[in-house]
């Protein structure tokens, strides 16, 4: 059988141990190439059936480096704290907000009446006839001690709350009578004094006396004011004097009955505190044609009452 170069493919003597072609070496196997490619069937074939250089070279270079696995994306860096500007704006904002809340507290508590209220008070339970108003306007220790007293003597009504409301609803029927069942009361304050330090420590005593109870008492006004009572038979006004006390914090009305507020002609004074204004009340004589107004009047015992 003849013998063949390894190398080049010519035909050699047996024995040969060199090719007499190429001058290979015989009888020992062909080095192996540096790097063989087997064909796949999707690579493209050159003219001798070999893959093309270039995509061999691809495809070893795709071999010669493994696959680079799939990698989450990089979380995003944290946020830099906040500025020491940032901070002091928010802290300023939130001040802001916290004044602007202490301002509508203050003007809540102003518009809600302040010493004026307890004269609200008082009006509303003439107008209404409810007893509830009326007992508004008293100090906390005075009213608890009226409700003591009226628990341990009063048979007739259930609470100190329904007693008023009956003596209340007879002052109401005696302005319904006569202003009208329209009738109406406003008025309006045209002088204020404060009350001294010296007396407001003389009315804590006053309360700590009548009531047993010690009670601060930081402010005070003497008013006075004039008082419109109108209605659809009559209009009439009239001077009042009146004192308010900030007792515990609380505006109050001092010793004001319940029909203070009302005309003169139908009962009602100034309170005992009047004396603080040296002129007297001359307001519900506004004219002389109730002197003739018998329906109102009716016989001589209402005309005394009349300029009593």
């Amino acid at each position: 059988m003849p013998k063949f170069c390894t190398v080049c493919g010519a035909s050699i003597p047996d024995d040969a141990t060199f090719c007499t072609n190429c001058g290979s070496p015989q009888g020992q196997p062909a080095p192996a190439p540096a790097f063989q490619q087997t064909p796949s069937p999707q690579q493209p074939a050159g003219p001798s059936g070999q893959n093309s250089a270039a995509y061999s070279m691809l495809n070893a270079i795709n071999q010669g480096q493994p696959q680079q696995a799939y990698q989450q994306p990089a979380a995003a860096a944290p946020r830099p704290g906040l500025s020491d500007k940032a901070k002091k704006g928010i802290i300023l904002g939130i001040a802001g907000i916290a004044a602007v809340a202490v301002i509508v507290i203050l003007l809540i508590v102003l518009l809600s009446g302040g010493y004026k209220k307890p004269v609200d008070d008082l009006v509303k339970a003439l107008e209404t006839g409810k007893g509830e108003y009326y007992i508004k306007t008293l100090a906390e220790c005075e009213r608890k001690s009226r409700e003591e007293d009226f628990a341990a003597n009063s048979s007739k009504f259930d609470s100190l709350e329904e007693f008023y409301d009956d003596r209340l609803s007879s002052s109401r029927k005696s302005l319904a009578d006569r202003y009208g069942d329209d009738f109406s009361i406003s008025y309006s304050i045209t002088d204020k004094k404060e009350v001294s330090d010296s007396r407001l420590k003389s009315y804590a005593s006053e309360y700590n006396s009548d009531f047993g109870k010690k009670v601060d008492v930081t402010a005070g006004y003497t008013l006075r004011i004039e008082v419109n009572w109108k209605g659809s038979k009559k209009d009439e006004d009239g001077d009042k004097s009146l004192t308010v006390l900030k007792v515990d914090g609380d505006w109050v009305l001092y010793d004001a009955d319940y029909d203070t507020m009302l005309p003169r002609k139908l009962g009602g004074d100034h309170n005992s505190n009047s004396s603080a204004f040296d002129d007297y009340d001359l307001g519900d004589l506004d004219d002389l044609d109730d002197l003739g107004d018998l329906g109102d009047m009716g016989d001589l015992g209402d005309v005394l009452d009349y300029f009593s």
